[in-house]
């Protein structure tokens, strides 16, 4: 691709001097033979103009040393010394040492010169380069900060928030005798969710009404949840969509992008919808969501790969006890809300590899475990769990962090023995993410080793 780039023109000045420079040899040659025709027609017996009170031969080579260098000037004086022997009766030895001598000063204080000026440059120039990559870096920082302070501002709902959002909603809901379809209520407000959280400004969403149909996601088996700000048409003309047709087809989420594969709203198609997201189990389409509108710069990867597994959630929430999977890793638990989870994030971790963390404390006091099991009842948050269990004459306590790293649950193992008197603080622990549920059974049933 030709590109335009700007050249800076130089003047007449920096042209003069960028070709004298160039013929730096040929200029003192001419000037010293200048200077020479000026000595014969003043004087054709003293051609270099050594009888006069004014010293004009060392001007002529202090010019041309100073401003060509120690080469030029030693030329300068070559040429000078060959008319001093033809043209003179006996070689003026003195003259010519008196130039030898200043020719080699100015030479060597040409080359300083030029060196303290050439180092000069260098240092201007690395410290030029170096501001601006430091002022690029911290544009791109004060970018950075604008947009998490955006981020928070605009998305005040964190991951976990919502997910916790989701399954308070859907207790509040079950609990409510006065509504009728409680999956409807519960999509509509997940709608209402996404629309705050995710500026999600319109669209709807398309649930089966039963799962054990085997046949294909389609208008008869499924109903039809609208958001606040979004249009009702006929279900027909949403299952005719291309990008909806194509999500059912594919059974992976579609959305318009750019030739990068960027979520983009240069809507070529003129699709009415933007994005088609479906929650998808035992290869068979649940739900799916069909984005209307959103603003441009909440429309990118990040909010959709979040929309995703919040429709993921929802729909295992809703339909927990129909979709979730057996883990043979998690016989040995006898709480079942515990296993419920551990399964549902599951499932997110096979789909989107979002990581979860399990931390087990072991003892073998049983009164020091219950102590600590209350305790930290008391510490966990809305959406962390805890399960307490006795294997082999040991006490275990574990933990599940939603959505965490391993460094957010030694945060709050740390926190948990600051607030523990002296002597519960001996106890065996082991953290296992997701990818470890193999090690996670086996620290229970074979009594592994803690540290």
């Amino acid at each position: 691709m030709k590109k335009n780039a700007r050249v800076k023109e130089k003047t007449f000045q920096e042209k003069i001097l960028k070709y004298l420079h160039r013929y730096a040899y040929l200029e003192s040659s001419l000037i010293v033979l200048l200077y020479l025709v000026v000595g014969y027609l003043l004087d054709p017996d003293d051609i270099c103009i050594l009888d006069s009170k004014i010293p004009f031969l060392l001007i002529i080579l202090t010019v041309i040393t100073l401003f060509h260098g120690f080469e030029s000037g030693v030329l300068s004086l070559a040429i000078i010394s060959l008319f001093m022997h033809f043209f003179y009766d006996s070689f003026p030895y003195v003259n010519f040492l008196v130039a030898l001598m200043m020719t080699l000063l100015y030479g060597e204080f040409h080359y300083y010169w030029n060196q303290r000026i050439k180092k000069a440059e260098i240092n201007s120039n690395y410290k030029g380069i170096k501001l601006d990559e430091l002022s690029k870096a911290f544009y791109a920082l004060k970018i950075s900060h604008d947009q998490l302070e955006k981020n928070y501002v605009v998305k005040p709902m964190s991951i976990r928030n919502a997910l916790d959002q989701i399954i308070a909603n859907n207790k509040e809901i079950l609990a409510d005798t006065t509504i009728e379809d409680k999956q409807a209520e519960n999509y509509k407000r997940f709608m209402d969710l996404i629309q705050k959280s995710f500026h999600v400004n319109s669209g709807l969403i398309l649930y089966r009404r039963g799962i054990e149909e085997n046949d294909y996601f389609q208008e008869k088996l499924v109903n039809i949840v609208y958001g606040e700000y979004t249009e009702k048409v006929q279900m027909s003309s949403v299952f005719e969509n291309y990008l909806v047709d194509k999500a059912i087809a594919r059974k992976t989420p579609i959305y318009i992008s750019d030739d990068e594969g960027e979520p983009s709203l240069d809507n070529e198609l003129e699709s009415r919808y933007i994005a088609a997201i479906p929650a998808i189990y035992d290869k068979r389409i649940i739900t799916l969501l069909a984005i209307e509108k959103m603003p441009f710069m909440a429309f990118n990867r990040e909010n959709l790969t979040s929309i995703a597994i919040l429709l993921e959630f929802v729909t295992i929430e809703l339909r927990k006890r129909e979709l979730m999977p057996d883990l043979p890793e998690l016989e040995f638990l006898e709480d079942k809300a515990f296993k419920i989870e551990v399964k549902r994030l599951h499932i997110l971790y096979e789909k989107y590899s979002v990581n979860s963390i399990f931390l087990v404390l072991k003892m073998t006091n049983e009164l020091q475990a219950l102590r600590m099991n209350e305790k930290i009842t008391l510490m966990l948050r809305s959406l962390d769990m805890s399960t307490y269990l006795e294997k082999n004459g040991k006490f275990y306590i574990a933990m599940l962090f939603p959505l965490h790293d391993k460094a957010a649950t030694l945060g709050f193992l740390n926190r948990l023995k600051g607030s523990l008197i002296e002597e519960d603080k001996e106890f065996l622990y082991m953290t296992f993410d997701f990818s470890q549920l193999d090690l996670f059974h086996d620290y229970f049933v074979t009594d592994g080793a803690g540290v």
